[in-house]
């Protein structure tokens, strides 16, 4: 059997009880009448409080590793542009060499330095490639403990509305 009680504020009841009035604006609330049976244990473990908190932890940590990512990006393309600037100096440096009738010796060192440079540019290209790459997986993390944590809220807020209703 469900009861029809009216609720109100703590102020607005005192000051219409230091007034003698009547009850003006309060709530309706049902309530259910009180069991005898004692309470049911439940069978479900708790929901620990720790799988939201370990969520927003991996997010704070995945938004960290996407940052490092982006400057570890930044960083390897400003290597990329130096080493660049470093192989096209050296091509011309031979191409000049090879012009002005320089001896072999010096022309092989001319393209010993490009090739050099030329493997430092490949391996900032792929530093750039992985980094990349990295941020993709971050971005992947981050959404996926997106959804564990929504998952894990809406998990909490059903048990507590089963053990509410209890």
């Amino acid at each position: 059997m469900n009861r029809q009680l009216w609720t109100m504020g703590g102020a607005a009841l005192l000051g219409l009880s230091l007034l003698g009035g009547g009850i003006g604006q309060a709530q309706s609330t049902t309530t259910t009448p009180p069991s005898t049976t004692p309470p049911a244990t439940s069978t479900t473990p708790p929901t620990q409080g720790g799988d939201v908190r370990q969520d927003r932890k991996d997010l704070r940590q995945d938004r960290k590793d996407l940052r490092q990512d982006r400057q570890q990006t930044r960083q390897d393309r400003q290597d990329l542009r130096q080493d660049e600037k470093a192989r096209n100096a050296d091509e011309r440096k031979l191409r000049q060499d090879e012009r002005s009738g320089a001896s072999q010796s010096q022309i092989q060192q001319d393209r010993q330095a490009v090739r050099q440079e030329g493997k430092a540019v490949r391996g900032d290209r792929k530093d750039i490639r992985q980094d990349r790459q990295d941020r993709r997986q971050d971005r992947r993390d981050i959404h996926q403990d997106k959804k564990d944590l929504h998952a894990d809220r809406k998990a909490r807020r059903e048990e507590r509305r089963e053990n509410h209703g209890k």
